[in-house]
């Protein structure tokens, strides 16, 4: 500035979510130790991280990811909860399931045993609207951009997600959503969540169309 002041930005706002208490301790010591990032809060499960995504809403979310987590993961995205950056820490960072998880937006998918200036410097690049991926990750992800399919009335739909076909493989056998639910590991409203998103995508206004289209279109047999 001219006046010789300097312009100070504010911190990146951290939130943790991973099931290991360890994990979130050595994550919000690695926040808390760096200048430009403040730690918000974290959290072991969903509905956790929904109470605290209720208060300050937090720029980045850091994650040590399991297959398991990642339904909760992508439900918030679903219902704006989340912000649009992640930094996903994996053993499996070349794993198909991942890339179904990542958001459209800015996020970094990180190895487990990621040095901690690299992951202080992905919680950065994130929070600035970029993404941090290895050449074969991003390679992966091109990869499985898969073209629209069409509805039944013509229209362009988004191709259904794999934890979204096995949602729609048990509506086919008949599951209620308590049954849906038990069987993947998931609570009810997930499940609800999961059959919006499947009936808006397939273009479907109940269950029974939702299994016929998803038949038509190749996403299930019976």
């Amino acid at each position: 500035m001219s006046d010789g002041q300097t312009v100070h930005t504010a911190p990146v706002r951290v939130l943790v979510f991973a099931a290991s208490s360890q994990v979130r301790a050595s994550l919000q010591s690695l926040v808390e130790e760096h200048p430009a990032l403040a730690f918000l809060g974290s959290a072991a499960d969903a509905e956790t991280l929904v109470d605290c995504l209720a208060g300050s809403v937090p720029d980045v979310i850091v994650t040590d990811i399991e297959p398991e987590a990642s339904d909760a993961i992508k439900t918030l995205f679903e219902l704006g909860h989340a912000p649009p950056s992640l930094v996903l820490l994996s053993d499996d960072t070349d794993s198909d399931w991942l890339l179904d998880v990542l958001p459209a937006d800015a996020a970094a998918i990180l190895p487990r045993n990621a040095m901690p200036a690299e992951i202080v410097m992905s919680i950065e690049a994130v929070a600035a609207g970029l993404c941090v991926l290895s050449p074969d990750t991003l390679a992966r992800l091109l990869a499985g951009r898969r073209p629209s399919r069409q509805t039944a009335s013509g229209e362009p739909f988004e191709a259904l997600t794999l934890r979204e076909i096995e949602v729609l493989a048990m509506l086919a056998d008949g599951l209620g959503n308590k049954d849906i639910a038990r069987r993947l590991d998931i609570s009810d409203n997930t499940v609800k969540f999961h059959l919006s998103s499947i009936f808006g995508k397939l273009g479907a206004t109940n269950r029974t169309e939702a299994v016929m289209l998803g038949m038509r279109h190749g996403f299930i047999m019976v």
